[in-house]
């Protein structure tokens, strides 16, 4: 007989970032980089589940899509972010996640970035699932102005529902405001019996415009943050210190209004991070060392995403799963632990990966998942097994594929464990233990989380010379992922008979692939016809 779980509240902390950047993999200092300090998020880690192969879509748009639907965004011909004024985004025929939360009973919440669709009123969350949203419809913002900038082309982006909120975000930090946000929904929230979905979609470390980083007080940050070389990667730091301290904001919130006990809390990024390779335009400093590739790649930077579950609930704490899950498993699965039957969802690519999640040592059932396919057809990637096919088939995609990115953070600054058992995380989460004890036990976790991957990819790091020896773009390049993460060596012409399984289940996705969403530009759409604010300009 299935279990009804009681579960009280979702918050689903979300790294979601605009249109053009991303967190990397060797951001947060459970992944061994002692360059930025993230204690929240690495207590988070060392006491909850890692999801060592979280897979996401190469960019922001696709992977909230796949979230939010359960299903390959090929399906909906969401290719690539969706842009200003622009008519794309999730068709409306789509029941998204917090719509079919609601039928449970569940309260919906989203704060932050959408990003799926805003041409209409019936395109944006309030009227997509979701009870209240205060946040922004495009890509990026700025950290200070909530103003969105195209092409160009400046509006205001802030939104309390449909009511413009520019003073509620104008002047002030919009990290800080956005997780006071949370933690006001989390206090409101305590005083009721409704179980509660909270989608935390934090602009943080996105850009506020094109390649423009904003911290706090940049000159205390430059301070704080001197021994980081490149200036660009010190702003980063301070972008993703505000966020930590979010992590720990959101946590003891939960844990005062007594609302931790039965919660689950998930934090994922959407996809890699663009480093300070000039030639890209679009950098912000993140690091996805030692894996190849960026955002917008196929390659493991640009897919394989920083991920953390926790809650009381799972069997299995401090654990690492090295199974296969996907954006798209998130749906069932959060669905089947809210009490919905999933045999009634239909037509799905994601997996109910809940059982797993609860029981981290059983094993999953995905061994295969699509990485994405571009437009053409002439850019794809897909997964079974211990292999990965990819083909990256343009020399614009190639610079962002084919190279090694970002510092690898492990030049002498020393990783204080002291802040992280310091941290509101780790002493909410493991009340009464000392803090020798914890250090003991997260320097030892810490070391496991990474020791494998740095086994794996030694000849890419012993390697002098950053450009790979395989591009992939003749013919597509196999890789066994498990014993070469980093995608130093093309193993095709050892594997045919697995190359053409792989194709041939390539070609069983591409079956699905819908027309890619183009409507382009409206001019209607923009600013100066709605008094300088982006908006939903169709309905009139």
């Amino acid at each position: 007989m299935k279990i009804k779980w009681l579960i009280q509240s979702f918050i689903l902390s979300l790294i979601w970032q605009g249109t053009f950047v991303r967190p990397g993999w060797n951001d947060v200092g459970f992944r061994g980089s002692n360059q930025i300090p993230t204690p929240n998020i690495d207590a988070l880690a060392y006491n909850g589940i890692v999801l060592d192969r979280h897979y996401t879509l190469p960019t922001c748009t696709p992977s909230r899509a796949a979230l939010l639907t359960g299903k390959n965004p090929v399906r909906m011909g969401l290719l690539m972010p969706t842009l200003a004024g622009h008519a794309d985004g999730i068709p409306l025929t789509e029941q998204l996640l917090p719509q079919k939360l609601q039928k449970l009973g569940y309260v919906t919440r989203l704060i932050g970035k959408w990003h799926v669709g805003s041409a209409k009123k019936s395109m944006t969350p309030i009227r997509r699932g979701f009870h209240s949203h205060f946040g922004f419809y495009n890509g990026f913002v700025g950290y200070k102005n909530g103003i969105h900038d195209f092409q160009n082309t400046s509006g205001f982006d802030c939104y309390r529902n449909f009511h413009r909120s520019k003073h509620e975000v104008e002047g002030k930090y919009l990290t800080d405001v956005y997780t006071k946000e949370a933690v006001d929904v989390i206090e409101a929230h305590s005083r009721s019996s409704a179980p509660l979905f909270l989608m935390l979609s934090h602009l943080a470390p996105h850009a506020g415009a094109i390649g423009v980083l904003e911290a706090r007080d940049e000159e205390k940050n430059a301070k704080k943050y001197s021994y980081i070389a490149d200036p660009l990667r010190r702003l980063y730091a301070g972008v993703m210190e505000a966020l930590d301290a979010s992590v720990g904001a959101v946590v003891s919130a939960l844990d005062s209004h007594n609302m931790l006990r039965n919660s689950v809390i998930i934090f994922i990024s959407d996809n890699g991070g663009p480093t300070t390779r000039r030639d890209v335009g679009l950098q912000t400093g993140a690091s996805n060392w030692p894996l190849r590739g960026l955002k917008g790649s196929l390659f493991e930077g640009g897919v394989r995403g920083v991920a953390v579950a926790w809650s009381p609930l799972f069997k299995n704490l401090a654990q690492t799963s090295d199974n296969y899950i996907h954006l798209t498993d998130w749906l069932p699965s959060l669905y089947y632990a809210a009490g919905g039957d999933v045999n009634s969802l239909s037509a799905l690519d994601g997996i109910n990966q809940w059982s797993h999640l609860v029981d981290v040592k059983s094993k999953s059932s995905r061994n295969q998942l699509l990485v994405h396919i571009y437009e053409k057809r002439s850019k794809w990637a897909v997964i079974k097994d211990k292999w990965k096919l990819v083909q990256a088939n343009d020399t614009e995609t190639l610079k962002y594929t084919t190279f090694y990115h970002g510092e690898s953070g492990r030049n002498g600054e020393k990783y204080s464990l002291n802040l992280v058992t310091g941290s509101p995380v780790s002493k909410i989460l493991r009340r009464n233990v000392p803090e020798k004890e914890l250090e003991i036990e997260y320097a030892e976790r810490r070391r496991s989380l990474n020791r494998g991957m740095i086994a794996a990819c030694s000849e890419r790091i012993a390697a002098s010379k950053l450009v790979p020896p395989d591009q992939c773009s003749e013919a597509p390049c196999l890789f066994n992922i498990h014993q070469d993460p980093c995608e130093f060596r093309d193993v095709a012409a050892h594997h045919p008979s697995i190359v053409d399984e792989l194709r041939k289940l390539y070609e069983k996705y591409a079956s699905s692939f819908a027309e890619p969403q183009d409507h382009g530009l409206d001019p209607a759409a923009l600013p100066q016809n709605w008094d300088g604010w982006w908006t939903p300009w169709l309905d009139s």
